[in-house]
């Protein structure tokens, strides 16, 4: 065997030139260290950035359909409540279609059951009806209970419906005189044929009561403001309208109390 550099002779088993210290063999453990070194490769920018994106859009359109799924809740929740909350109007209104025809066949046609007498004794004393529907909750009002809502019917001798009245005591649930108001309620400005939104709009207040008759459609609020003595002047307001919603007039009744 030659060494490379020096061209002398050498052992085959030499691994260093004994002539010129070359080395003669290559280092295993360089070798093999170089064979097994962890390389560490660059990383590949565009499937990082492409896997952040996926990551993004499959985030937000979570936060998109938990989004949808919550607005669809809300959406049921208020429908339920303002088909409950518009239970007793609805009820009181399909019987007024049947004002003027006999009070049994009204029932049959309109599948409900009228009762002549309410299970809260507030409404048996208070308020006078032939016939009643009502809701089974209950508002206390100056601490009686009566129904959250009401339907009384008045008939005639021959048991057909007069009137219809819508009565909605959750109005009167903190106090049983209604809203207050800065003064009395003037709707002189208003001309007969007016129509309902604009005098609702004056009025500005939530409605305790509907009646309904032949001929006319009357709101009823219940209201007190302050009078020039200093008192609480209760109030309740009728404002009447035609079977076409158009307004005929209005009365403002002071109430006192009955008995001192």
């Amino acid at each position: 065997m030659e060494c490379p550099k020096c061209h002398k002779s050498v052992d085959d088993d030499d691994i260093f030139c004994p002539n010129c210290d070359t080395r003669l063999r290559p280092d295993k453990n360089t070798s093999i260290m170089k064979r097994f070194k962890k390389q560490n490769k660059p990383l590949n920018v565009e499937i990082v950035g492409e896997k952040k994106h996926k990551l993004s859009e499959s985030k937000l359109k979570l936060i998109l359909i938990t989004v949808a799924v919550v607005l669809l809740v809300v959406l049921v929740v208020l429908i339920v409540v303002n088909i409950i909350s518009g239970k007793g109007e609805n009820t009181a209104e399909s019987i007024s279609e049947y004002i003027g025809v006999d009070v049994a066949k009204a029932q049959k046609k309109l599948d409900m059951h009228f009762k002549d007498e309410s299970a809260f004794q507030g409404v048996n004393k208070a308020l006078n009806f032939d016939y009643i529907i009502e809701s089974d909750d209950s508002v206390n009002v100056d601490g009686i209970n009566y129904p959250e809502w009401a339907a009384l019917v008045t008939v005639d001798d021959e048991e057909r419906i007069q009137t219809v009245k819508y009565s909605n005591f959750k109005v009167l649930k903190n106090n049983a005189n209604g809203e207050k108001k800065s003064k009395a309620i003037n709707l002189d400005k208003f001309e007969q044929g007016a129509k309902w939104n604009g005098l609702s709009d004056a009025i500005d207040l939530e409605y305790y009561g509907i009646v309904w008759s032949k001929d006319t459609k009357n709101y009823i609020y219940r209201y007190w403001y302050e009078n020039d003595a200093g008192d609480d002047q209760p109030v309740v307001l009728n404002v009447t309208f035609d079977t076409d919603n158009k307004y005929l007039y209005y009365s403002s009744t002071l109430i006192y109390p009955e008995y001192l």
